[in-house]
């Protein structure tokens, strides 16, 4: 590698270890190998279960990032029917494979007993002898990640926490302004029955009664009963969709439908296993739900607080229930605001 080579590499580094959130780093990671390698494509997949899910991807043309353009079919691709991934997996070592573009690199990311993903590269020159370098760039994205994950995470719970919260819905929404887009550039082309595109939500969940729990067994059964609240939450909810800890005994979920009328089936699940389930000492502990559409065009505080008003409403009207802020506005339940919100505190 010549001087010149040395150069770019080193402000690479430089760049990608400014980032300070998973996606900007994620982005970073695979324009970075892009632009040094000269590939014809290079694609960053996330492992979750047994399939590997599509982060980023770029090649001459595009970039695609998750929730984008990308068809669902090709976004989530089960590893144990990939020859590339199933070998990679198996090895935990650099698999190739000859393609029509020339050859393709897969590169695991490996996380102690695991894999967190695969990092894919196409080539039409032999990437043999810049192995060390990719390897390197894999681990530096690896460490610099499990730093992000510990500083977004709730200590108590080990969900996300509230510093992360305002990066990943701001996430969201740029997602949802493309789904948006898509939808409307599809809006004349025949889709399946019930195949309304994507759709995105917030919901603020609250744990009712909370400080007599408290008050009643002490702060010791009270932090238990939000450790218990949050193990719920990861059972009910896909492991796709993010779950913070917002504050205390308050809890925010931000998820995906395909259909828009699932969301209420949604939470009406979480919300019964919270009912169904026996906190030790404590007994049954419910939790009231209040949720709205995320839109594209729109500041997180905005959708926060409609979340937090049908949160408010269903308290208000008996607790252990979810309430759609939409809904609530049709109906004449809540009067439709004027303006924008200002600031917010969640109840």
């Amino acid at each position: 590698m010549n001087e010149l080579d040395h150069d770019k590499l080193l402000e690479s580094i430089a760049r990608l270890t400014e980032k300070r959130n998973r996606l900007s780093l994620e982005i970073c990671l695979t324009q970075t190998m892009f632009e040094l390698l000269e590939v014809e494509e290079i694609v960053l997949y996330r492992c979750e279960s047994d399939q590997a899910n599509l982060l980023v991807r770029i090649d001459h043309k595009n970039c695609w990032i998750r929730d984008s353009e990308v068809d669902e079919t090709d976004a989530e691709v089960p590893i144990n029917r990939d020859t590339g991934f199933r070998a990679c997996a198996h090895g935990r070592e650099m698999v190739i494979e000859s393609v029509a573009e020339g050859h393709r690199y897969t590169f695991p990311i490996p996380r102690q007993d695991s894999l967190i993903g695969f990092l894919r590269l196409v080539s039409r020159r032999d990437l043999r002898d810049d192995r060390r370098m990719i390897e390197g760039f894999v681990q530096i994205y690896w460490n610099y990640l499990k730093l992000i994950e510990d500083n977004e995470r709730d200590k108590l719970t080990g969900l996300l926490n509230r510093k992360a919260f305002d990066d990943k819905l701001m996430d969201i929404l740029q997602a949802s302004r493309r789904a948006t887009m898509a939808r409307a550039e599809r809006q004349h082309v025949e889709r399946r029955d019930g195949d309304d595109g994507k759709y995105y939500w917030l919901a603020v969940l609250d744990i009712d009664f909370f400080k007599r729990i408290n008050d009643t067994y002490g702060h010791l059964y009270g932090d238990e009963v939000l450790i218990l609240l949050a193990n719920i939450m990861r059972r009910s909810f896909r492991r796709s969709d993010l779950l913070f800890r917002y504050g205390g005994e308050e809890f925010v979920v931000v998820f995906r439908t395909r259909i828009e009328g699932d969301a209420p089936l949604v939470l009406e699940r979480f919300r019964q296993n919270v009912e169904r389930y026996h906190f030790p000492q404590v007994g049954q502990v419910t939790a009231s739900v209040g949720y709205t559409q995320i839109l594209n065009s729109e500041a997180t505080t905005v959708v926060i607080t409609r979340g937090d008003k049908a949160l408010y409403y269903a308290k208000e009207h008996g607790r252990n229930q979810i309430r759609c802020y939409e809904t609530l506005i049709t109906d004449g339940a809540m009067a439709k605001p004027e303006g924008n919100f200002g600031d917010v505190e969640l109840f």
